[in-house]
């Protein structure tokens, strides 16, 4: 008998999964324990969630996670996790589920390397905030040190601090604001006189064999929700008179000749019977 000298191929061991030891140590309930398997799930490491904790929940003066750290760290990504169940359900929340899978896909394609030190000023957070840093925040680990500098002298501008005193980091976030209150403004006034010449009205109804038109968006994001454009007004500076004139004919069917047309009026039947599309297109 001729022994089997084939052996089967052995078996890959499985790569050992991390046991989370700090911030094991770090949970002071079961509950705060046995959430640690939503992050083995996730397939999170434990220099991710140690960079992650170290990054956005840390203590002022402290650049490590402390056990508070862990906790907070926690509880918001196990926050994020029950949201991502529930996308469907709330979809207003995937601004912040973004923000999460951002961060852990920028952080892995650098390498999972960790930022280095910071300095004493990018470990001071302002109170009443909350435990996660934010993007309007002095201590966003993203921010550059020029745009850091920028703000902070617009701060020192409009609250007239002076160069031998600190800026809080709190007149630091006020001024962050309205540098982006400032910058949403002149790009909504450069988006509309873009928008001015680029868009046109044409009628709703495209002649027969015309191929078919690509429309543009028809309204306007505002605080008080959509608005039509611009385009859409009886005092839009790029009508004709002969225009605003047929649009008012349209607006006065079923009425008197003569019957004076209100702006809202003109509008709503310009709405009807036109519609935007790009200049080029046509």
């Amino acid at each position: 008998m001729i022994p089997n000298t084939m052996t089967k191929p052995t078996k890959k061991p499985k790569p050992a999964q991390p046991d989370f030891a700090d911030a094991h140590k770090a949970c002071r309930t079961t509950k705060e324990r046995e959430q640690l398997a939503i992050f083995l799930k996730a397939r999170w490491t434990e220099e991710e969630l140690h960079e992650f904790a170290r990054l956005f929940h840390f203590r002022n003066g402290k650049d490590y996670p402390t056990a508070a750290s862990y906790r907070r760290a926690i509880a918001d990504l196990v926050r994020h996790y029950r949201i991502l169940g529930e996308i469907y359900a709330h979809p207003s929340d995937r601004t912040r589920l973004d923000r999460e899978h951002w961060w852990l896909s920028q952080f892995r394609k650098g390498g999972s390397k960790p930022l280095p030190p910071r300095r004493g000023g990018l470990l001071q957070r302002g109170r009443g905030l909350s435990s996660r840093v934010s993007e309007e925040e002095y201590a966003w680990p993203y921010h550059t040190e020029e745009f850091r500098s920028r703000i902070e002298q617009q701060a020192r501008d409009y609250f007239k601090i002076a160069p031998e005193h600190p800026v809080h980091v709190n007149a630091w976030a006020a001024s962050l604001r309205a540098d982006q209150r400032q910058y949403w403004k002149e790009s909504e006034v450069l988006r509309k006189a873009t928008e001015a010449t680029d868009f046109i009205l044409v009628p709703k109804e495209a002649p027969k064999g015309a191929p078919r038109r690509k429309l543009v968006p028809q309204h306007d994001d505002s605080f008080w929700g959509e608005t039509l454009k611009p385009h859409f007004n009886f005092e839009f500076a790029g009508h004709t008179a002969a225009f605003r004139e047929e649009v008012a004919a349209l607006a006065r069917k079923g009425k008197k000749p003569d019957a004076e047309v209100s702006p809202l009026s003109w509008k709503l039947a310009c709405h009807k019977h036109y519609v935007l599309i790009e200049a080029a297109a046509e």
